[in-house]
């Protein structure tokens, strides 16, 4: 369980990365934080 969950974090700070490198910053990363915490909080439920 804790190795999936490892995994999902991974996968979400990849996401946010590529997602904040394709938008240039600003409002959009501020967005994207906030979808991979509540991923984050969804696998742990």
């Amino acid at each position: 369980m804790k190795n999936s969950l490892l995994i999902g974090a991974m996968l979400g700070v990849v996401t946010a990365t590529a997602i904040y490198s394709a938008s240039g910053g600003g409002s959009a990363v501020k967005r994207t934080k906030r979808a991979v915490l509540k991923k984050i909080e969804d696998i742990l439920d």
